[in-house]
């Protein structure tokens, strides 16, 4: 079987020598005991492997000797194997956590051995003309969800936002999904949109001036150009802390990913989508877009306005721009599908077969984990190649992988945790965290937060007066109308004796801090991050600070 390393740090979580309050917390000066990890020099690099036959069905019953992995063209040993998927029959022990009063995490079990799916509808990135669409054949295909699907439902507008967490109620992702807006984002904006707005200039008589014809068009493309690059950076974001969000869970997790593309150049922003990439592989997430414009064809606005504002020699969609923006946004999807070892779908009308399709095409799979034998961890590009002895079969596996020391950790940690920190966003998992939050007892009190975190996820730095955590705290409220209440943070970084090393290793980090609210009701995030490794934790909490009293007794003369 394949020992998952975050199932084994929550184990080590839910451990009675890791419960809050059996030791006093460290004060958020950072004047007090730390905690350590040893820091390897490999990595294992998990591959999430999608077997069929010569007609597309899974193919069951494959043992770890039936696989070879080469990298690079030499063969690595396989030092993990599991095979997962609903039909397996092997279910695992979900893991207890026995949590004091007050006391919550943000580690969630799956018990199953199955792969669990996300639904990511795109509001960013697609528009008004096949949202509503897009929306009715999602509704279709929960209406036919099959029985035990694992489905979670997430929206992307100007950020990511969780409808509901994973369910098999099919009832309840309906409801919840019929909410979800159709209208198109202000900030979507593509090629058929600037041609109609230089058609409307010619039709205008705006060419009779052409020096202000020619500004008028190169505006428009610019202003074109601006708002592909900010959807681009927000659904990167998003899809970043999608990956973090979905790290506690084992095994493989499948993103549908309903939208209209990204109008860029995979090419010009390759490092940007090559993060993407390691971040989702690490993580086990295979994407799986779906493009909602269905079949290409020449609609009526693009004929009326070809005939007028292009000439007559080139078809409106080579005019418009839209051919070359149609095979970008293909790309673009094809290059995150095959990075991550999911599927791409293009030129379906029938949205829902291709949802379900996805869903399906994921559903079995093999885990198979291995250590390089090269341990040069420069950055590279390291291709993957994954071989079954069973004839006719086909694999489906990401090619490769970039040769980073720490897929989890972001190029800009602080801008990523302060994202992290953000009311709306989902939580992040890929650092456990545990706290214990008790309001004031009396007025004009503090609100007494104490976090526990497990040292054996941490990264250390080595120095000439010992190793040193850099970790940062941070907790932050909001309102009942989601207006900044109050925060407060602490960051813990402390050269660490071998004795201090071999303490904390067993009963983990603790953080004590006071946070004054006035009375009222509060949203409370919670905040962890390792700013060696890049990996956080947030947990979300409600609060309710209450109005006290104060009695004041009066002595008889």
């Amino acid at each position: 079987m394949l020992r998952i390393p975050r199932l084994l740090c929550c184990v080590l979580l839910s451990g009675a020598s890791l419960l809050l309050g059996q030791t006093p917390a460290a004060k958020s000066t950072g004047e007090g005991e730390a905690a350590a990890t040893v820091k390897t020099t490999s990595r294992a690099v998990v591959l999430s492997v999608v077997v069929t036959d010569g007609a597309g069905k899974p193919v069951h019953g494959l043992k770890a000797q039936d696989f070879t992995v080469l990298e690079d063209g030499k063969a690595e040993q396989i030092r993990g194997f599991e095979e997962g998927g609903a039909d397996v029959g092997v279910s695992r022990r979900p893991v207890k956590v026995n949590l004091l009063p007050n006391t919550y995490t943000n580690y969630a079990s799956s018990p199953e051995p199955g792969a669990i799916n996300i639904l990511l509808f795109d509001r960013l990135n697609t528009d008004g003309q096949n949202l509503a669409n897009a929306r009715q054949q999602l509704l279709l295909y929960l209406s036919k969800l099959p029985p035990n699907s694992r489905i979670a439902l997430f929206t992307l507008d100007w950020e990511l936002h969780l409808v509901h967490g994973f369910t098999e109620d099919a009832h309840e992702l309906i409801e919840v999904a019929q909410q979800i807006s159709t209208s198109p984002h202000p900030m979507f904006h593509n090629a058929r949109d600037v041609s109609e707005a230089i058609g409307m200039a010619k039709e205008a008589g705006v060419m009779s001036n052409p020096r202000m014809f020619a500004s008028v068009v190169t505006f428009l493309w610019a202003e074109n150009q601006s708002k592909a690059e900010s959807r681009t950076f927000v659904t990167m974001q998003a899809l970043n802390q999608l990956a973090r969000t979905m790290a506690v869970y084992p095994g493989r997790k499948n993103l549908i990913w309903i939208s209209g593309g990204l109008p860029f150049d995979p090419i010009s922003t390759d490092p940007q989508l090559r993060r993407t990439a390691t971040l989702l592989a690490a993580t086990q997430m295979a994407v799986y877009p779906i493009d909602v414009g269905g079949v290409k064809y020449l609609g009526a606005t693009g004929a009326t306005h070809g005939s007028e504002a292009f000439s007559l020699i080139e078809d409106y969609e080579t005019s418009s721009g839209q051919g070359d923006e149609n095979l970008r946004l293909r790309d673009t999807m094809l290059n995150v599908a095959a990075l991550t070892g999911g599927h791409a779908y293009f030129n379906r009308n029938d949205l829902q077969a291709a949802i379900s399709d996805g869903v399906a095409s994921g559903s079995h799979f093999y885990t198979l984990a291995y250590r390089p034998e090269n341990n040069n961890w420069n950055g590279k590009f390291r291709k993957v190649t994954v071989k079954a002895s069973r004839p006719g079969v086909k694999i489906q596996c990401r090619p490769g992988y970039y040769a980073v020391p720490d897929p989890l950790r972001s190029p800009d940690i602080d801008r990523s945790f302060a994202l992290a920190m953000q009311p709306a966003t989902p939580v992040s998992t890929t650092l456990i965290m545990k706290a214990q939050v008790l309001p004031p007892e009396e007025a004009a009190k503090t609100t007494q937060i104490d976090y526990l975190v497990d040292m054996h996820d941490l990264t250390l730095t080595d120095s000439t007066a010992g190793q040193s955590p850099d970790v940062m705290f941070v907790a932050a409220a909001w309102d009942a109308k989601g207006k900044p209440a109050g925060s407060v943070s602490a960051t813990f970084r402390q050269a660490l004796k071998p004795s201090e090393l071999q303490s904390l290793m067993r009963t983990g980090l603790r953080l004590h801090q006071d946070l004054q609210l006035s009375p009222g009701t509060y949203q409370l995030r919670l905040g962890v991050v390792d700013r060696v490794s890049g990996k956080m934790g947030t947990l979300d909490i409600p609060l309710t600070v209450e109005a006290k009293t104060v009695e004041l007794k009066v002595e008889k003369q």
